[in-house]
């Protein structure tokens, strides 16, 4: 099933078909952008140094892409396969470290198919996607670095972490787990490597422009990330409750993965080869993350969504491969073929049934609602609409879809008033355009397809 030769062609026509299914099917399927990916244009309209939820990078990439092609939703669902077909390339790379032969490291980075994160879950560009190249790309800079010394791999290293972190600030239990290989070698070797110094500086050298931004801003960031894992909300039953989710939902998660390595390996067979160097690697690179995370949610209590966990499965197939490596049953790999197309099948056609009849996002109507908005206005001012306020959903698609591109207030201010502005919202009412304190000479209120809408002129 894999002629000797053959295993790159069969890896570009896995990132063809990224490019190409993953792009196509949402395109179609989807009325709207889904809802992270019209907040990270909402963001990304200014390129600061960081927003009221994440670090700036994952907004500034989609807010450059506006720039260049504006509105095109296929645009935005392409960015993300670009972001995991580049993963893929990271991890063809890794792995090459870590296993001996093509066909294996073709494997490795197959099974990853069977991680609905890097199928069902990639149209929507956010901050987890953009993690995963980062991710991939600073485990393969260290190991890297660790084995040839260079300068220029460091420095890269340095690069890739900062830019993870740039874009979602979990990507610190990576950093941990990697520094704490370095100690792991300081213990065993007796030795510091200072080569290291040169990612460390290049880390704080990208990062201390966002440092700054957190200060000014009272760490607002921070707060956003303790409010959404609940470590507000303390509950002692939450210190083991929360746990016992989170293991539950990585097991789902991993199911289907190892449904399609079952048809790789001869039999189950578990042999750790702690003696190993590169499997020790991978223990800190891969499993450390997801002790760690599961030690914060110990001791916090804290909640740990799903969604939070894609890029800490981007070494999995690596490490399967790597730890069943002779045990691959190369009679079985026609079953594993046929299991995986089943995979690529069916896997975009779930997505097109849900986004068709279950997610109220991406059935959202937009486009409609934005040019009767637009219509509407122009039977109020001759001028253009120049600020919304104040959500990234709903002045979020507004903005996205109406022609002058107005900027997204998400928070109300003077300058909000001083142009021609709209408010959007739902289930609110004429109660809306009460705007107390605010000297508003026209302000008129409409119900324009269910929303509640106040056009300030």
């Amino acid at each position: 099933m894999i002629q000797p030769g053959k295993e790159k062609k069969i890896f570009y026509l896995l990132c063809l078909y990224h490019l190409i299914i993953w792009t196509i099917v949402p395109y179609y399927s989807n009325k709207n952008l889904p809802l992270d990916v019209i907040e990270a244009l909402a963001w990304g309209q200014d390129f600061d140094l960081g927003y009221n939820k994440h670090p700036p990078l994952s907004a500034w990439v989609p807010g450059l892409l506006f720039k260049i092609f504006g509105n095109k939703d296929w645009i935005y669902y392409l960015l993300s396969q670009v972001f995991i077909v580049i993963s893929f390339i990271f991890l063809w790379k890794l792995s090459s470290f870590f296993l001996k032969k093509n066909y294996q490291i073709l494997l490795s980075v197959l099974t990853i198919e069977g991680i609905a994160f890097f199928t069902f879950e990639t149209p929507q560009f956010n901050v987890n996607i953009c993690q995963i190249p980062l991710w991939i790309g600073t485990v393969y800079f260290f190991f890297k670095s660790i084995r040839k010394n260079k300068i220029t791999d460091w420095i890269f290293l340095g690069v890739f972490s900062a830019l993870g972190f740039l874009t979602k600030y979990i990507f610190a239990y990576l950093l941990i787990s990697l520094f704490f290989y370095l100690v792991f070698i300081f213990l065993i070797k007796k030795k510091i490597n200072f080569n290291s110094l040169y990612a460390l500086l290049t880390f704080f050298l990208i990062t201390l422009p966002h440092f700054q931004w957190l200060i000014q801003n009272d760490f607002t960031t921070i707060y956003y990330a303790v409010k959404r894992g609940g470590l507000n909300e303390f509950n002692i039953y939450n210190h083991l409750l929360n746990p016992l989710k989170f293991l539950t939902s990585q097991i789902a998660i991993s199911l289907p993965f190892l449904f399609l390595g079952y048809f790789l390996i001869k039999k189950i067979k578990i042999k750790l080869p702690f003696n190993n160097e590169k499997f020790i690697f991978l223990i800190f690179s891969f499993i450390l993350p997801f002790f760690l995370i599961l030690i914060t949610s110990i001791i916090s209590g804290s909640r740990i969504r799903t969604m939070w966990m894609i890029p800490f499965y981007s070494l999995i197939g690596v490490f399967f491969i790597f730890l069943y490596q002779d045990q691959i049953n190369l009679k079985k790999l026609k079953k594993f073929y046929i299991i995986l197309i089943i995979f690529l099948v069916i896997s975009p056609t779930l997505y097109s049934l849900r986004s068709i009849y279950k997610d109220s996002r991406t059935g959202y109507e937009g486009k409609k609602i934005a040019l009767q908005i637009e219509k509407e206005w122009k039977t109020i001012s001759k001028e253009k609409i120049s600020n919304v306020g104040f959500s990234e959903w709903y002045a979020g698609n507004l903005s996205y879809q109406l022609s002058n591109r107005p900027k997204v207030f998400l928070e109300e201010n003077n300058n909000f008033y001083k142009k021609p502005a709209v408010i959007i919202a739902k289930d609110i009412g004429p109660t809306l355009c009460n705007r107390k304190n605010i000297n508003v000479k026209n302000i008129v209120y409409k119900k324009i397809d269910n929303h509640d809408v106040c056009f300030i002129f």
